[in-house]
């Protein structure tokens, strides 16, 4: 009986490009929703014009999980509103000239969902 001579390196190969080309797990695609973010002031009540709105969320089409980053500054009401996010845990961060910087995860589970975040002034130095 002869033995085949396999050649691993070509064979490595071979399943690696298999592997990569391959559609990915079958990952339920998440809906795309609108989120509207309204950032008042805690103290007031008052919207905060031009806060700058940074919101992260995993890429849902991403087989490696690569990061989606939006930025945006709100409007004289105080809101901003986001098209196409996945419904599921984003990532905010809210910063507004003489407020204090807010970074926190909201779980998205409706369309046109609002985040209300209420920014407070920073406290003086003692």
């Amino acid at each position: 009986m002869r033995s085949r001579n396999i050649k691993w390196p070509a064979l490595s190969a071979a399943l690696v490009w298999l592997a990569l080309s391959a559609p990915a797990v079958a990952r339920k695609q998440p809906p795309l929703v609108n989120l509207t973010v309204l950032v008042t002031d805690h103290a007031t009540h008052k919207p905060v014009f031009q806060a700058h709105l940074t919101l992260q969320f995993r890429d849902p089409h991403s087989r490696f999980g690569k990061v989606i980053s939006y930025s945006a500054k709100t409007n004289l009401q105080g809101e901003y509103k986001f098209n196409f996010i996945p419904m599921e845990t984003v990532y905010l961060i809210v910063t507004a000239s003489k407020h204090q910087t807010l970074g926190n995860s909201f779980q998205i589970t409706q369309d046109n969902q609002v985040i209300h975040v209420e920014l407070r002034r920073p406290r003086p130095l003692r």
